[in-house]
């Protein structure tokens, strides 16, 4: 529907400036790997990883106004969907009992591969898995929750509560998920019989990063994306105008879900484990803090603030194990000085700055 028919929110536009230098930064970074170290590449995939995951949660929080602290949990279980695969493709001499059996089901008395993880042996059903599961877990959850017409506080209740509940149910499962542990040393990614070197899986994760940042502003800057701020700015007033609001939010929550399983399928085979952590509140709240501090609404905010909070946390563990309290002063200065977060407040200015000055002369009236 054109926007003024609409009539609540405006198409945002990214600023051309801002534009050219987000390319540029996304350049830099394709030849990293022959600048810098193979710990640092390492670190900037896994951060590249994380900026997917708060791209994904901009969608629905910034952009659609819906506060989640759930997307780990679909991270996890994409995760976990790339982990049997590469377990289970381990090879016997490298297992801890010599067999094709995972150790962690051999140490619970498992004899034989559960049903419903044998199909995971193969690539092509683990990476369907790696974004089916979280999408469709999303699309359950999601149904109940906006045909129910909950909203608000909430929602963020509900996604507390789902993050508890499965970190409690994964630790439980033990001889099916590795508890605590979660499943680790598994092989190196090999896609139909190709080894994936560390710098190919690299360009993997920063291509995919890009086209999630790319795809994402596409979508926001479609009437799609228009009435996503709509409802976020006068959900009933959408709702009168005849959109199926509770359609929509479906649709972008079991989206970015999708997106957050692909980000954690290839967190595995780059760090190697997964483990039921990323299921909690803590990790979940984590997410959240990278999009307000990035700005929300902005999409390369939270990508910016991810890469630059996991090189400060990383820098400051070698001085001080409180880190936490480092990312906690910045978020409360954030919050309370810098609102609209970091990247948020940069497009402002430039906004700012393009904006012709009217020269035009008041008329003087003869009377």
């Amino acid at each position: 529907m054109a926007q003024s028919t609409i009539g609540i929110a405006t198409r945002s536009r990214t600023p051309t400036k801002l534009g050219i230098v987000t390319a540029i930064s996304f350049l830099v970074m394709a030849i990293l790997p022959f600048v810098v170290g193979s710990f640092q590449i390492s670190l900037l995939s896994k951060l590249l990883l994380f900026g997917a995951l708060a791209i994904s949660l901009d969608l629905v929080w910034g952009f659609t106004g819906i506060l989640s602290f759930a997307h780990g949990v679909f991270f996890t279980l994409g995760g976990y969907a790339m982990a049997y695969y590469l377990k289970l493709n381990l090879s016997a001499e490298n297992n801890t009992y010599g067999g094709s059996l995972p150790d962690f089901m051999v140490w619970n008395g498992l004899t034989e591969l559960p049903w419903f993880i044998a199909p995971l042996k193969y690539f092509p059903i683990a990476a369907i898995a790696m974004v089916l599961v979280p999408a469709a877990f999303a699309y359950l959850i999601g149904w109940f929750i906006f045909r129910s017409k909950v909203s608000g506080v909430y929602i963020t209740i509900i996604t507390l509560a789902i993050s508890s509940a499965l970190t409690t149910f994964f630790i439980s499962q033990q001889a099916y998920t590795g508890g605590t542990n979660g499943i680790t040393d598994v092989s190196k990614l090999s896609i139909f019989g190709i080894n994936i070197p560390p710098n190919g899986l690299y360009w993997i994760i920063l291509l995919f990063t890009t086209f999630v940042l790319v795809g994402s502003w596409w979508l926001t800057q479609s009437n799609f994306g228009l009435i996503l701020r709509s409802i976020k700015e006068n959900e009933k007033r959408i709702s009168y105008l005849g959109y199926d609001v509770a359609s929509f939010k479906i649709f972008i929550w079991t989206l970015s879900a999708g997106i957050a399983g692909i980000a954690g399928g290839l967190f595995v085979p780059l760090n190697r484990f997964i483990s039921p952590v990323y299921l909690a509140v803590a990790f979940g709240t984590q997410v959240v803090i990278w999009v307000a501090i990035g700005g929300r609404g902005t999409l390369i905010g939270p990508l910016v603030a991810a890469i630059l909070l996991g090189q400060i946390q990383n820098s400051a563990e070698r001085v001080t194990q409180d880190w936490q309290l480092v990312v906690g002063v910045l978020l409360l200065i954030v919050v309370l000085f810098i609102p609209d977060g970091l990247v948020g407040t940069v497009q402002k200015l430039f906004v700012r700055k393009q904006k012709p000055v009217s020269t035009k002369q008041p008329a003087i009236s003869s009377n």
